[in-house]
């Protein structure tokens, strides 16, 4: 009887201390959106160099379509919104190294970014290789660029497609769009290639520069998605869910319109 008790308390104790081990594994995995529904903050990466994406108003504040966007995640999980001003670049280390929840900055999903970071469904879309040069040039399509200086952001889709199509260009790699229009405005390269979007904004307030569509790249859309941390599950349902409402209500169409006077290149499904 005295040995059955006395293994009877070792059985306890080793319990106990497999429930201590687990609890702090516990803990760690609560996940972001409980936090940030307790914290009532919501850390969003935004590409602030990015208009009309974003960019900062007559009145030094961050605004655009990504902005509000943004504005509608955290009015929807009632926070506050901390916007965290980033770069093509440092998105997925600001991912991975938790300085934001969140990144809304034209992120497109792919698998090989799918190793590191998560992506939600995509909330926009996009002409991926657009074109923009100055408006005496008669590029009409990416070969006439080879051995021409062309500036990309490096890191994004952009910079990966036009440098493996192009190989014989100039590549000029900037860490910014706007440093790159900058470049481009300045004549220190003959073309940049961003998305239509960002482009067809720029040349609507330049009439100096014009967008050109290559097309061959016409049917490549770019579909972006707003970049999550790996591994949480239910954050990562409840920013589809967010993203499901924006498409399904026509708010995100209605954004679109907003920012570029136009319809979105490509459908969302499901959509409104």
């Amino acid at each position: 009887m005295k040995r059955f008790w006395k293994a009877g308390v070792i059985a306890l104790a080793a319990a106990g201390m497999f429930a201590a081990a687990l609890a702090p594994a516990a803990a760690q995995q609560q996940s972001r959106l409980d936090k940030i529904i307790a914290s009532k903050t919501l850390r969003v990466g935004i590409i602030l160099s990015l208009p009309p994406f974003g960019m900062k108003n007559d009145a030094g504040e961050p605004d655009g379509f990504d902005v509000d966007v943004a504005k509608l995640a955290a009015e929807k999980l009632g926070a506050k919104l901390e916007i965290v001003d980033t770069t093509a670049a440092d998105r997925i280390p600001n991912l991975r190294t938790d300085k934001v929840d969140m990144i809304i900055g034209q992120f497109t999903r792919n698998s090989e970014r799918a190793k590191v970071v998560s992506f939600s469904d995509p909330y926009i879309t996009a002409v991926v290789m657009a074109i923009a040069v100055p408006k005496d040039s008669t590029a009409a399509a990416a070969k006439d660029l080879d051995g021409k200086r062309v500036a990309v952001i490096k890191g994004t889709t952009q910079d990966a497609t036009f440098s493996a199509a192009v190989p014989g260009a100039d590549i000029q790699r900037f860490d910014s769009s706007a440093a790159a229009l900058l470049a481009l405005k300045q004549g220190q390269v003959d073309a940049m290639i961003e998305d239509g979007n960002f482009l067809n904004y720029q040349a609507k307030l330049d009439d100096g520069i014009k967008v050109v569509i290559d097309p061959s790249f016409k049917d490549l859309v770019d579909y972006n998605s707003i970049g999550l941390q790996r591994g949480d599950s239910d954050w990562q349902t409840w920013v589809n869910m967010f993203v499901f409402e924006l498409n399904t209500s026509g708010k995100g169409r209605e954004l679109y319109r907003k920012w570029f006077n136009a319809d979105m290149p490509a459908p969302l499904n499901p959509q409104f």
